[in-house]
């Protein structure tokens, strides 16, 4: 399936829904993966490119300017922005996670069409997965793994643990100078620079990079950044660096705002880790979406802050992982622009919506098919809706619906669950399990009839 993409441009608020796209006031550096153009939208901003010359992004893998960037890849922006979720770039920069050939690649969950939705694979030894916030940009469709096997990609990611996650992956027809890109745990065995097994010829000390040396690797171990020639067995190296960790950092007493992944984090801790930056909670820092106790490693969150000492101090931790979805017919558009009705479940756009087209498709409209993921929330008027981070827009269609969210205990209703704020006809025994799957048809009394309904897979309660 060949797909079309822009983000919403609007931050779908008001009307007791009272989404605030962008956050807190800042000037600084925001780093987060794009999820739109027309100028280019980082974390909830629509950063105004116009006063970079020739809107150039700073880069050695190739890209020109924001004309070769692609939804997913993760920007670092240096600018102002406001709450109202517009902004300033002064500059962009990006760089490759990894560039080289996928391989190994497994599949763990498809989606309805069967195609993959979640899975693994590997550049260069080191393992990458990815989901449905991945953007797969493939020469041909991602119908099944050989569509990835053997092709020469690039890949933007976070890392997660001890593998990585990616945001993006692109398939390449050539390299950049013929250059692979490899990051992780650089260390060394008998002489020899490792990353994984992956083996690393050091053609002298001219390589190294921004501060990094031998010693500093020997001594400690670090992730590093390689950039080289690759041979089809060992990587002459061109360039060492520090791994990515450095673009999520600030400037001493700036304005950031960063999205990434979990580490280092245990319920009593006043820190953890983002992408390998420090990040402190204080009795102000306010946490969006999730409970301070409901943090886990490798989960995936905004952090807006200030950056003190080399530590960003947080004052505001937003969950960025999707808890529910919809997959449905688009039933009609909301009284306010960027609200729609998706198998009767309340979804609104943003900002940091990534939608994606079917082909021969361009727009979301009532008759048409969508499958949503995003983060369940509950608007100032009390009323729950699913705030949209990815939305797949298809021009097959379907009567038959499906959606995950959590159960409503606190509803009474005779003969009727609610589910995402939908509530729906059942005669199907209630599953004793705060996040339930949902399989259900139009009609009954009030306007939706449950025909399976089942814990999540995921569920922990």
């Amino acid at each position: 399936m060949a797909f079309g993409i822009f983000s919403a441009c609007g931050g779908g608020g008001g009307g007791g829904i009272g989404i605030a796209d962008g956050g807190i006031r800042g000037t600084g550096s925001s780093v987060g993966p794009v999820s739109g153009f027309g100028s280019v939208f980082v974390n909830g901003v629509k950063f105004e490119t116009g006063n970079i010359l020739n809107r150039r992004v700073v880069n050695n893998d190739g890209l020109s300017s924001e004309d070769d960037l692609e939804k997913g890849m993760i920007l670092r922006v240096e600018g102002r922005w406001t709450p109202d979720g517009t902004g300033t770039a002064e500059s962009l920069e990006y760089d490759d996670t990894f560039r080289g050939t996928a391989a190994n690649i497994t599949v763990t969950k498809v989606d309805s069409s069967g195609a993959p939705e979640t899975g693994t694979f590997t550049v260069l030894g080191q393992t990458i997965s990815f989901d449905r916030r991945t953007v797969i940009r493939l020469d041909n469709e991602f119908a099944d793994a050989s569509a990835l096997e053997g092709k020469l990609v690039r890949i933007s990611a976070w890392p997660s643990g001890d593998s990585y996650r990616a945001s993006y992956i692109g398939e390449l027809d050539t390299l950049p100078e013929n250059l692979v890109e490899l990051e992780g745990l650089g260390r060394y065995d008998s002489g020899d620079l490792l990353i994984g097994t992956q083996r690393i010829i050091v053609p002298g000390d001219r390589v190294f990079a921004d501060g990094l040396t031998a010693d500093a690797i020997g001594q400690t171990g670090q992730r590093i950044e390689v950039e080289g020639e690759y041979d089809g067995a060992i990587i002459t190296a061109r360039t060492i660096r520090p791994a990515d960790d450095r673009r999520y950092e600030g400037q001493e007493g700036e304005d950031i705002e960063i999205t990434g992944t979990v580490s280092g984090y245990t319920p009593r801790a006043t820190s953890f880790f983002v992408n390998g930056v420090a990040v402190s909670i204080t009795s102000d820092t306010e946490f969006d979406d999730l409970d301070r106790d409901q943090l886990t490693d490798n989960m995936l969150v905004r952090v807006e802050g200030d950056f003190r000492d080399g530590i960003i101090v947080a004052e505001e931790v937003e969950l960025f992982e999707g808890n529910a979805d919809v997959e449905a017919s688009v039933i009609k558009a909301g009284r306010l622009p960027d609200i729609w009705d998706i198998g009767g479940v309340i979804v609104v756009l943003t900002n940091s919506t990534v939608i994606e087209f079917d082909d021969g498709l361009s727009s979301i409209s009532p008759g048409v098919s969508a499958e949503v993921e995003g983060i369940e929330r509950t608007g100032n008027d009390g009323k729950v809706f699913l705030e949209a981070l990815t939305v797949e827009v298809e021009s097959d269609i379907s009567t038959e619906y499906e959606l995950t969210g959590r159960i409503d205990r606190a509803y009474t209703g005779s003969g009727s669950i609610k589910v995402l704020g939908l509530v729906l006809d059942n005669t199907q025994p209630v599953p004793d399990c705060d996040i339930v799957e949902v399989e259900y048809l139009a009609g009954g009394s009030t306007g939706y009839v449950v025909d399976e309904l089942e814990c999540a897979e995921d569920d922990d309660d």
